[in-house]
This record gives structure tokens, sequence and C-alpha cells, in this order.
């Protein structure tokens, strides 16, 4: 259990897929601009990035590997997660109401996420068990969700911030993610 718990802490803060891995960067300055739109963005990419790399990791164990097409596994991971990302989506407005631009924005942010596929792609190429793996999938996933509504945060309240002129914008915020960056890897020594 506690190995479980600390593969799950440094999955989502030491080795976090945004800031540290530098995988999907661009969908934490453009989707967190609105606090509300941010906290379903992290909804759904949690669940479609865990979905995803723990269907990517099946196939390409128990499928790839034993029929000896390894080399196919970027183009299956690729289709895997858009197939799964077009189903949640469709699954999940069908119950909420989601706006056709923001359906049309989950599908292109999350699509194209490169977290998704780098997700599933180093635990491909990971040496832990299965299950270890699913920790650590869970991990990424919540750093990665913690990640864009922590920043939405943090946006929200620069906003309101007095800051000088020269560093308003996109200045301040690639400032803020460079200072989060430097605390998530005072973390690295906890695991």
């Amino acid at each position: 259990m506690t190995n479980t718990l600390s593969i799950i802490i440094a999955a989502a803060l030491v080795n976090n897929l945004i800031l540290i891995q530098l995988l999907g960067v661009s969908s934490l300055f453009y989707s967190t601009k609105r606090f509300s739109q941010a906290i379903e963005f992290a909804l759904f990419n949690f669940v479609v990035l865990f979905a995803a790399s723990i269907t990517n990791l099946f196939l390409y164990r128990f499928v790839l590997i034993p029929l000896h097409i390894e080399f196919l596994r970027l183009v299956i991971f690729v289709g895997t997660s858009a197939l799964l990302t077009t189903a949640l989506l469709g699954i999940i407005s069908a119950r909420l109401p989601i706006t056709a631009r923001q359906q049309g924005l989950l599908l292109f942010l999350t699509g194209g996420n490169s977290a998704v596929l780098g997700a599933t792609l180093l635990s491909s190429n990971s040496i832990l068990g299965f299950s270890e793996n699913i920790a650590q999938n869970f991990g990424a996933a919540l750093g990665y969700s913690l990640m864009i509504v922590g920043f939405a945060a943090v946006r929200l309240r620069l906003e309101s911030a007095d800051v000088p002129a020269p560093f308003r914008g996109s200045a301040i915020a690639l400032i803020t993610a460079g200072l989060v960056t430097i605390s998530l890897l005072g973390f690295a020594g906890l695991t």
C-alpha cells in the first residue's frame, strides 16, 4: 500500500507531466483562462489520460509484445487515444450540457494532447509491474489535473495582483510556472 501511494505521489509531483516532463504545456496556458473551463478540462483529461494509458498499456503488454509487433506501438497508441477521447467526449456531452464550441475545443486539446501519448509511452517503457503502472498512470493523470486547476487559480489571482507592466500577461504566467516547477523539484528527495 505504501509503495503504491509513493508511486502515485512521485508521478503526480516529482515527475509531473506538465512542469517536469514538459508534456501538455500548451494546455496549461490555454485551458486555464477561466476557472470553470479549467475544472471541466482537468476532469475530462484525468479520465482520458488514465483510461488511454491503461488501455494502451494493456494492448502493449498483452497484444503487441506477444505478437512481436512492438514497432507499431506509436500508431496503436495514437489511434487508441483518439478513439477513447472521441468516445468519452460523446458520453460526457450526452450527460453534461457542454456547448458545441467547448466540445470541439475539448476534442482538439485532449485528442492532440502530448501528455496523453507521453504518459502512455512512459508507462510502456517502464519496468514496473502492471498494477504499479496503473498507480503511476493514476498519479500522472492526477498531477496533470491538479496543475491545470492550480494554475487556473493562480492566473485568477494574478489578474487582480499588482504586477509591473512589463510582466503582465504571458510573462508573469511563465515566471509563475517556472517557480512552481522549482518547488516541485523540491519533492525529488521524497522518493
